[in-house]
């Protein structure tokens, strides 16, 4: 199965982040999934009650999701990912039963129609915006790429096929731990955290100060694994919820 095949030279680095890292994040991910057996896809995940298929099967329709509010912004119009949550789910549990190579097949084509939606989305349309779910909170176009490449990153770690959060670039960590402390700080969680190995520090409010590295800290904020590797000034690492 060949990789999505994309240029990348988008000429719209600066007014669309993260569009030509998500093309390498994409790429990454899709040469991944080559080594996958069926037995292998249908082995579980890292994610409580997902196989591998699921974790594909909603990379793929999240793709597809994320290009659906690109076209509508292309024509003004607030469109949603999802028409509701259950039908995300439903999808998803409708694809994961699917052969490694028809899932690979999916993967590769979903990801070709966003890249090729992102493409087309004039610089004078990035402002125009987007929703998840019909009437639920809206975002501007040009945060979609960041959205993606969140997407292809963590999930493919969720793989458990040898890809960790160690890999992920830092620019990326960062962007999500900014992303942690906006979610942390509005949910009235008190958390400092300071990566030992980059020395970034984030602090949401008064409470427990946890430590660690960069890659450790961001798998845990992500709700991801149990902390290991990390330090916690309360002794044990506060609850912080289920990551949305």
């Amino acid at each position: 199965m060949a990789a999505m095949n994309v240029g990348m030279d988008t000429g719209m680095d600066t007014d669309f982040p993260h569009l030509d890292e998500t093309v390498v994040a994409t790429a990454r991910y899709l040469e991944a999934l080559t080594e996958l057996s069926d037995d292998d896809v249908r082995a579980p995940s890292l994610l409580p009650g997902w196989t591998r298929g699921h974790v594909i099967t909603h990379v793929a329709r999240n793709a597809d999701a994320l290009a659906n509010v690109l076209h509508g912004a292309q024509l003004g119009e607030v469109r949603a990912q999802y028409p509701s949550d259950e039908e995300r789910d439903a999808a998803i549990e409708a694809g994961a039963g699917r052969s490694a190579a028809v899932l690979r097949e999916d993967s590769v084509a979903a990801a070709g129609r966003w890249h090729q939606a992102a493409e087309q989305l004039h610089v004078a349309q990035l402002d125009n915006l987007c929703e998840r779910t019909p009437g639920g909170r809206s975002y501007p176009a040009r945060r979609v790429p960041l959205s993606r490449r969140t997407e292809v990153e963590v999930h493919h770690a969720d793989l458990d096929i040898g890809y960790t959060a160690a890999e992920w670039p830092e620019d990326l960590v960062e962007a999500l731990f900014k992303r942690r402390h906006r979610e942390l700080a509005a949910a009235g969680q008190g958390l400092t955290w300071r990566a030992t190995d980059s020395g970034s520090t984030w602090t949401t409010g008064e409470g427990p100060e946890v430590t660690g590295t960069a890659a450790d800290l961001v798998w845990w904020l992500l709700g991801r694994g149990t902390g290991a590797g990390l330090a916690c000034s309360d002794g044990q690492l506060p609850e912080l919820g289920k990551w949305a």
